[in-house]
């Protein structure tokens, strides 16, 4: 028996009698090898479900061969209730077919199911038909791999693919995605009615941060000044002009490329006259802006505490807010609250003329890594 979903003479199915139909489906749905992309059938006094790999359902331990069958039928289309995901695997799955080559079950695994969208293009993930397998038959045949990539964009609705890489290690956070389909990585998009401008192979997007991005653009910050000392593009940055309404942001970021996607999200957005960027590392440009805060953004991973009483000198006379990112494991969210109010309250209160710190909110953005969680702290000086 071979291991392919559709062959000349239509659907690999698993017949059953209708009377064990229903418990059956659910037996498949639970291993995932139910194929959603067609729809059952009645053949005489049985069931026909369709299947997604004949091999992995004799394996599983209640498949007999003596009280099953399995068969290639005629069905039809299941219209709409296939997944992106699921429509990519069945076209390439058909376009190997048509082709006469084969594909393992280890270049299903690598077939994408999850991509960041930046309008009209995708990145998708760094593993993603990325093996000496993929390599060798994407190159076996003139045009073939042009056409993966085309289901792939064609599914996902997009016209241009990057594949996603490790950030790189150096001091810019420089993004290292690669293009692999279309020439250009810049894009335009809109995320919570706020235009953003990247390079998606010059700078990083954290698409994951996309709760605390809203969040913070919720926050009314009418007649405010504020610094961000880690603006990148202007994750947080044009949120806070654009719907916090902030009445003045001071920028700090190093990366020159970042810069660029920053200035041209603030002209997309109409609000350059309210935005000043400080080119460079902010140990050296945060003391620049010594008493001019009411709030100040910190987020960067996996620690801001370097940051900490610079910050504290940018509030003005008579105090404002801080945001804290960091990543903490889950058990030690409580004690770092504690300990970052003790380390700022003792600067605060010693060396600024403050007379109290208080926590106003602990903010759980998302899991970083098992037991690590990103972790935002609002806290407020007076």
């Amino acid at each position: 028996m071979t291991d392919k979903t559709k062959d000349n003479g239509g659907i690999k199915s698993l017949l059953v009698d209708k009377s064990i139909a229903a418990d059956v489906r659910e037996k498949l749905l639970e291993s995932e090898l139910l194929n959603l992309e067609y729809k059952p059938q009645e053949f005489e006094r049985n069931i026909a479900l369709p299947i997604t790999s004949e091999a992995a359902l004799m394996n599983l331990d209640w498949f007999s061969e003596d009280t099953h069958s399995i068969a290639s039928l005629p069905l039809s289309q299941n219209i709409g209730k296939c997944t992106p995901a699921q429509a990519i695997a069945a076209e390439i799955a058909q376009l190997f077919d048509d082709e006469a080559v084969a594909i393992t079950d280890d270049m299903k695994e690598l077939l994408p199911t999850k991509w960041d969208l930046f309008g009209d293009l995708a990145v998708i993930p760094k593993e993603s038909l990325n093996s000496p397998e993929w390599n060798a038959v994407m190159k076996s045949k003139s045009g073939f791999e042009a056409r993966v990539w085309e289901i792939i964009c064609r599914n996902i609705k997009v016209n241009r693919l990057a594949r996603q890489a490790e950030i790189a290690t150096d001091n810019l956070r420089s993004s290292q995605v690669t293009m692999i389909y279309g020439d250009s990585g810049e894009v335009e998009f809109i995320d919570h009615g706020v235009k953003f401008y990247l390079d998606v192979t010059k700078v990083m997007f954290s698409s994951g941060n996309v709760t605390e991005r809203h969040r913070i653009g919720d926050i009314d910050m009418t007649g405010e000044c504020i610094v961000d000392a880690f603006a990148g593009i202007g994750y947080y940055t044009l949120p806070m002009l654009v719907r916090s309404n902030a009445k003045q942001v001071y920028a700090c970021e190093l990366n020159p490329n970042s810069i660029q996607a920053l200035t041209r999200g603030a002209e997309l957005n109409k609000v350059t006259d309210r935005l000043t960027i400080l080119h460079g590392d902010n140990q050296e440009t945060l003391p620049k802006l010594r008493n001019v805060a009411d709030r100040v953004h910190l987020g960067i991973l996996p620690s801001s505490e370097p940051t900490w009483r610079l910050a504290v000198d940018c509030l003005k006379n008579s105090g404002g807010i801080l945001h804290l990112h960091m990543n903490l494991n889950d058990s030690e969210i409580d004690s770092f609250t504690k300990y970052c109010i003790d380390v700022i309250s003792d600067y605060a209160l010693q060396h600024c003329d403050f007379s109290s710190v208080s926590l106003l909110h602990v903010e759980k953005v998302k899991w970083y890594a098992p037991h690590i969680r990103h972790v935002v702290l609002d806290l407020r000086i007076e």
